[in-house]
């Protein structure tokens, strides 16, 4: 009996390492979507519709999400939410940052949603060092 419980601890440890790496990828597509949709709306238009538009340059862009992006996903995995609620807000502030980024180039209101995620991560802060 004794090698079946650890049998199944090694089977919940590896499941839950699992669910992670599934969860890993869903992140890092959403963190990577502006430069998806920045490449898609170039071609879209470009391509489909035969418009010239101004679009900033891919490697502009590829910094742009990054710079966003990266810190927004670490502030939101020290973040004392559930999954889904983390992905719900990952998305809306995506959304947000590909419409000022992407649609209409304002580049300084893009990374506006950086200053709530921060301020939520300082006022999570007394949790987080409590250990909850």
């Amino acid at each position: 009996m004794n090698a079946l419980s650890k049998l199944q601890e090694k089977n919940k440890i590896h499941s839950k390492h699992q669910r992670n790496a599934s969860w890993s990828t869903v992140w890092t597509f959403c963190i990577l979507s502006p430069l998806l949709f920045s490449y898609g709306y170039e071609f879209y238009f470009s391509v489909i519709k035969s418009i010239e538009i101004e679009t900033i340059h891919p490697s502009i862009a590829l910094f742009g999400s990054l710079g966003f992006g990266l810190p927004l996903a670490a502030m939101g995995d020290l973040m004392l939410f559930r999954r889904v609620r983390k992905l719900f807000l990952l998305i809306i502030v995506e959304a947000w940052f590909i419409w000022f980024w992407v649609v209409n180039p304002l580049s300084w209101l893009a990374f506006l949603p950086l200053i709530p995620a921060f301020v939520m991560l300082q006022l999570q802060l007394l949790k987080i060092k409590a250990g909850k």
